[in-house]
């Protein structure tokens, strides 16, 4: 039967240990069923218990879970088996584990395969103001000031706005 004793030792002990503890299989029934006990009880020193029982079973949790993703780092790497997880970190193990390996996969293939030359030069199409405007509203709008000599990205503009500027010679296209 779980207590508050038994409780802050599993804590400690996973605080002091640097791997993950073996823990009892059926252990998230038993702490439920303590929680549920002891909120039936109404006194202070119930509550007060409950309080702390909570506190010491996040901080039990947090510690495994940093764990947990240190082990899911650690045996991508080293493709070692990691032990002592629960049946619920199993679960979150296996998926940390796979979604570390795939990025890697990921990361470290387009290492291998550099870009083409010709897609390394892919040029940004910008507008150089070459009237100052004072500040107007446009057809979205917004409030837009140009001044001279600054540069728009094509995409800010919005099409209407766009074509008037050019056409009335206060933007033109370049390429950076």
């Amino acid at each position: 039967m779980l207590t508050f004793e038994k409780i802050r030792d599993l804590e400690r002990a996973e605080r002091e240990s640097k791997g993950l503890q073996k823990l009892p299989d059926n252990l998230m029934e038993e702490i439920r069923s303590y929680i549920h006990k002891k909120e039936k009880l109404a006194d202070s020193s119930a509550i007060i218990e409950m309080e702390n029982v909570k506190n010491i079973i996040k901080r039990f949790f947090e510690l495994r879970e940093t764990k947990l993703v240190s082990l899911a780092l650690y045996s991508v790497k080293t493709n070692l088996p990691v032990e002592n997880l629960t049946k619920e970190e199993e679960t979150l193990f296996s998926a940390l584990a796979e979604k570390i390996k795939n990025f890697r996969q990921s990361f470290f293939s387009e290492l291998q395969n550099p870009v083409p030359e010709q897609a390394k030069e892919v040029k940004n199409e910008v507008y150089r103001v070459k009237k100052s405007t004072p500040e107007f509203v446009g057809p979205d709008l917004k409030l837009y000031r140009f001044n001279e000599n600054e540069l728009i990205d094509v995409s800010v503009l919005p099409k209407p706005l766009n074509d008037l500027l050019l056409k009335e010679g206060v933007i033109e296209k370049v390429v950076e």
